[in-house]
């Protein structure tokens, strides 16, 4: 699968400052390369009244996804009280 970034995600991980989450957030991105589908990917749950927009839970944070014709879109990255005020 092909790996995109916003501009917003890249900004709100760089503002994390805890290096375990870091970590964490390479491991994913690191898995979502890997992976040829998404329908074995753990803790990938589909916003419900969206088409192609998931979410990926990670402890207390979220990362927020776009998928469309093999691309993966990492879209936001946030606390689980924040994250849904912005995203999608």
């Amino acid at each position: 699968m092909q790996i995109e970034f916003t501009n917003k995600f890249q900004k709100q991980v760089l503002n994390c400052n805890d290096q375990g989450i870091n970590s964490k957030i390479y491991s994913i991105i690191q898995q979502v390369k890997a992976c040829d589908n998404m329908n074995g990917f753990p803790n990938l749950k589909k916003l419900t009244g969206y088409k192609n927009i998931y979410r990926i839970r990670m402890r207390s944070y979220r990362i927020g996804i776009l998928i469309e014709n093999q691309t993966v879109t990492f879209v936001a990255f946030d606390h689980r009280s924040d994250i849904y005020k912005y995203f999608p």
